[in-house]
């Protein structure tokens, strides 16, 4: 006897593995077992809990592009599907099914955390707890599971978030639009977009909640709790303490347009793209591609200060010539070799910052117009230094390792990946 086709095995594995779905879903939730079906009557296979009035609550595989993955369908049109990657555990799928089953014969609204689509609970969901009981349309939360709907709902895309650079919560207030991100080394960040300024700025969280001010990026979780951000996000953008929002003057290099936007959102770019990825160490004699038509160096001097300062760097300020930008926490090297910086070259830089400090070793920031390979950004973050790329052509700031990347703002305007409206 011939062995059954590919498809037709898989095929069967889906039907076993959706009969022990249904099993698992009566074990762990009794209450419902009877109300447990699983339909394959019309080519497709679906584990269903039935409601009232002949709706039900359904857990489907479902493809999205190139992509297949777990789906928990609502009878309610308007909601969001709740979508889960294919490795998702059989217990957390069941448990979400009984989540919205269970909120629905209760007429209640799908409890926390499954209504942010997370199977745990985190500091991101007790915020979007808060937030919402407070007012706030709370649109994503991404801590652990990260994938969404959206574009048209009768052709929706699916949307993966990685959460491998932290944790954030978007949300949209009457006059502004939130993203709240929990950093790995940085901790909290508050950005925010409004229709009056038209793109992000930052909030300088720790002044809002008393503290004495950082000289860094953020403010480290074991110094506030998500009580004490949701107070000061629900008191409104009157009572926001906002970094500089204001642009440096336009040069030839900026359109109109883009000299009107604030600092945030008009110096920073994505990554990707901008230098090339060395990967390994360089050759001693391996160069970067210089770049012509470079701004005067102290129009360079004023935009890079503007940005790390709009950022949370709060104890810079504009030096002499020998010196562009100084700071009793920070050293400031600016690495004018077009060699790409090697895990050596960023050892040196981090001695001499150490140096620096008169009671106590500073900490390295570099502005860098070449390259960082893999193993020298792996060191400077675990030196706590910030390392960042320049355009000298247009002044723009990209971070290159880690930790300076976490201290950029949010690159997409928000609302640009939500399920569209019926």
């Amino acid at each position: 006897m011939p062995f059954p086709p590919g498809d037709v095995v898989a095929a069967f594995g889906r039907h076993l593995h959706f009969q022990s779905l249904a099993s698992t879903l009566r074990e762990r939730h009794p209450e419902l077992a009877e109300r447990v079906h699983f339909d394959d009557s019309q080519g497709r296979m679906l584990l269903k809990v039935t409601l009232y009035g002949g709706q039900s609550i359904g857990l489907a595989h479902i493809r999205m592009g190139y992509a297949i993955v777990w789906a928990v369908l609502d009878p309610d049109l308007n909601s969001e599907p709740s979508l889960w990657p294919l490795d998702t555990p059989d217990d957390v799928l069941v448990d979400i099914v009984h989540a919205y089953a269970s909120a629905h014969l209760a007429g209640e609204p799908v409890p926390s955390p499954w209504r942010w689509h997370e199977s745990e609970t985190s500091a991101m969901t007790e915020l979007a707890d808060l937030l919402d009981s407070r007012g706030a349309q709370v649109q994503r939360v991404v801590a652990r599971n990260g994938y969404f709907a959206y574009g048209p709902r009768l052709a929706p895309k699916l949307d993966i978030v990685s959460g491998r650079d932290g944790s954030f919560l978007e949300a949209e207030f009457p006059a502004a639009f939130v993203r709240i991100s929990l950093k790995p080394a940085l901790g909290w960040l508050v950005d925010v977009h409004t229709p009056r300024w038209g793109g992000w700025d930052r909030i300088a969280l720790g002044r809002c909640l008393g503290r004495t001010s950082s000289p860094s990026p953020g403010v480290p979780s074991t110094d506030v709790s998500v009580q004490e951000i949701a107070e000061v996000l629900c008191d409104g953008p009157e009572a926001w303490d906002m970094e500089p929002s204001c642009a440096p003057a336009p040069t030839g290099k900026q359109s109109a347009q883009e000299s009107g936007t604030p600092l945030l959102d008009r110096l920073f770019r994505p990554v990707q793209g901008i230098f090339p990825d060395y990967g390994d160490e360089p050759d001693e004699g391996e160069e970067s591609q210089h770049r012509p038509n470079s701004l005067a160096p102290g129009m360079i001097t004023k935009d890079v200060l503007q940005q790390l300062t709009a950022l949370g760097f709060s104890d810079l300020f504009e030096g002499g010539a020998d010196l562009q930008v100084k700071s009793n926490t920070f050293h400031i090297e600016w690495h004018r070799s077009t060699k790409n910086l090697s895990t050596s070259a960023i050892q040196r830089l981090n001695g001499v910052a150490s140096a620096a400090g008169d009671s106590v070793p500073k900490r390295l920031i570099v502005i860098t117009g070449a390259g960082l390979t893999r193993p020298a950004a792996a060191f400077a973050d675990k030196a706590k230094a910030y390392v960042f790329y320049l355009d000298d052509a247009t002044g723009q700031l990209t971070g290159l390792n880690s930790l300076a990347r976490e201290a950029l703002p949010p690159v997409d305007a928000p609302g640009g990946r939500l399920l569209e409206s019926w």
